[in-house]
């Protein structure tokens, strides 16, 4: 993927604050302020009725941080973060540093575009990086260290090692430091933060700047409950582990309460972004979309074809793909040529670019009706056999050839595929035909009838890992029109089968029985070096 794509969500420098403070950047994209908030009083001002200026206070733009869509802050506790401080002090060793170490590199990485010579060298030299969807993806192993060091410094709190001045210090040490940071945005917010938002200039435009104004006071006020928030359980953290020092609370009291206050502090954050609303019954689940009258017209056909929904963003909803074969659906991650055809062609309605992947049906939007079927007669169908080869040198002259050529008779190849088709001109049979007679999402089988040599072109991604067979017997295929399949067909009746077999799978599986083997060959070799050491054992015992 491109450098833009993988960094589109950058975490920010001062994000960062999420960890440890919850809101630090307004939490979610849009939070429920409620009625007290400013906008709910500013929105009366301008008119609103107390029902219009409600309902748009569920939904503030209350985020300002730098990523375009956030569900929740990576929050990760205010206690945690206390315990994992502690730990810095008290715990030694490698353990320590791999675990700082593994937080401090995921934190930099999570920052995608705003340390640029980072994520620049890791896109450019370690291997699968640049297969990342999302850069602030990597804090899970923040998620993972942290707590795990916060854990090992507690039991060095418990621990007989260290002694209790060395505690002491210890605990003094992250109060002051997490405190004072703490105390420093709670009394110079205002002066450190604008809580001006990526958006803000358009909600100017829309509601003017006095909107924008009361906004804004909403997030400082967010802001600010949620560092008196961390604050309070920083000094409540710091209170307990005071207290287990001073002999004032037995270590078994000291695990509970840091345990619930634990548990306090992560679930009163999750409710507010998981909670009994996420969830719907397993009846709803098992039948998440109900068809409509396009879908049920559509379902009467019951051969292979694609269907494509212009009523909303293709490649952005599920809902076609529930009842369909559909050109579309949504995936973080997309291939990139099916991304580069989408931008190059489907996003511009090119009928020749969906002739090629066999679209049938069209769903459209209706003034009336919601949406209606339209069926496409002329798509190229699941294969079929073309008149003439065009051989580029590049991927981009390959995805630029297809604007000017018609796919139903040509197929556009890369040069680095012409030692497998030699020829560029066929003579096309006018009753040859390759029809699909079976569909299986690792298995396609094909009959083919031609008086000639032909060429065809499959309508499926072309994808390392399958296998092509003409009559069962292994055979090269291509990479056509970009990025579909395409198979030199020898004259007569002939039976083509696509098998998905990728060879990382085939050397899974022999290492793994490998391995299985050798751990049999061991155990057993252990069983017999203890029954050996037993029965030796019990004659000598037998002798004395």
């Amino acid at each position: 993927m491109d450098y833009d794509y993988i960094t589109q969500y950058s975490y920010g420098i001062v994000e960062t604050f999420n960890l440890f403070i919850p809101r630090f950047m307004g939490g979610a994209s849009s939070e429920d302020v409620g009625s007290n908030s400013n906008i709910y009083k500013e929105l009366l001002t301008m008119g609103a009725s107390p029902s219009q200026a409600r309902e748009f206070s569920q939904n503030v733009p209350t985020y300002w941080g730098d990523q375009p869509i956030v569900a929740g802050p990576a929050y990760i506790g205010a206690v945690l973060i206390f315990l994992f401080v502690l730990s810095l002090y008290l715990v030694k060793g490698r353990l320590k540093w791999w675990l700082l170490g593994g937080s401090i590199l995921a934190l930099l990485l999570s920052w995608g575009k705003n340390l640029g010579f980072v994520t620049n060298f890791f896109i450019d030299y370690v291997p699968m990086y640049d297969k990342f969807r999302a850069v602030s993806s990597i804090q899970v192993l923040i998620e993972l260290c942290i707590p795990i060091l916060a854990i090992l410094g507690l039991q060095q709190l418990f621990s007989r090692v260290r002694t209790n001045d060395e505690k002491m210090k210890a605990l003094k040490m992250t109060t002051i430091i997490l405190g004072s940071i703490a105390f420093v945005f709670l009394l110079f917010n205002s002066l450190l933060f604008s809580f001006k938002g990526a958006q803000d200039s358009i909600w100017i435009e829309q509601y003017g700047p006095d909107f924008v104004r009361a906004l804004r006071e909403d997030r400082k006020s967010i802001f600010t409950t949620d560092v008196i928030r961390t604050l309070v359980f920083i000094l409540a953290t710091a209170v307990v582990c005071w207290l287990f020092l001073k002999d004032k609370l037995k270590q078994s009291f000291t695990i509970l309460i840091l345990g619930v206050l634990i548990l306090t502090d992560l679930i009163s954050v999750d409710r507010k972004y998981v909670n009994n609303d996420n969830f719907v019954s397993a009846r709803t689940l098992s039948k998440p979309f109900t068809p409509t009258a396009a879908d049920q017209e559509i379902l009467k056909d019951t051969s292979h074809y694609r269907v494509y929904d212009v009523t909303g963003d293709p490649f952005n909803g599920a809902r076609t793909s529930y009842f369909h074969n559909a050109l579309g659906g949504y995936h973080a991650a997309k291939p990139g040529r099916v991304q580069d055809i989408y931008d190059f062609y489907l996003a511009k309605g090119d009928m020749n670019i969906l002739n090629m992947f066999n679209v049938k049906y069209f769903i459209i939007p209706h003034e009336k009706q919601g949406a209606v079927v339209q069926e496409n007669q002329a798509a190229n169908g699941n294969a079929w056999f073309v008149e003439e080869i065009i051989s580029v040198a590049t991927a981009d002259e390959e995805l630029l050839a297809l604007q000017d050529v018609n796919t139903k008779t040509t197929a556009v190849i890369n040069q680095n595929f012409n030692d497998k088709v030699l020829n560029k001109n066929f003579s096309l049979d006018s009753t040859a035909q390759i029809t699909l007679v079976s569909h299986k999402p690792n298995k396609l089988v094909y009959t083919s009838q031609n008086s000639t040599d032909g060429f065809s072109v499959f309508s499926e991604n072309y994808y390392p890992g399958w296998q092509a067979y003409i009559d069962q017997k292994p055979v090269d295929h291509v990479q056509t029109n970009f990025l579909l399949r395409g198979l030199l067909i020898p004259k007569g009746k002939h039976t083509i089968t696509f098998k998905f077999e990728p060879k990382i799978i085939q050397t899974g599986n022999t290492i793994t029985s490998i391995s299985a083997l050798l751990f049999l060959i061991l155990l057993g070799i252990g069983a017999y070096l203890e029954f050996k050491k037993r029965n030796k054992h019990t004659i000598l015992n037998s002798e004395a």
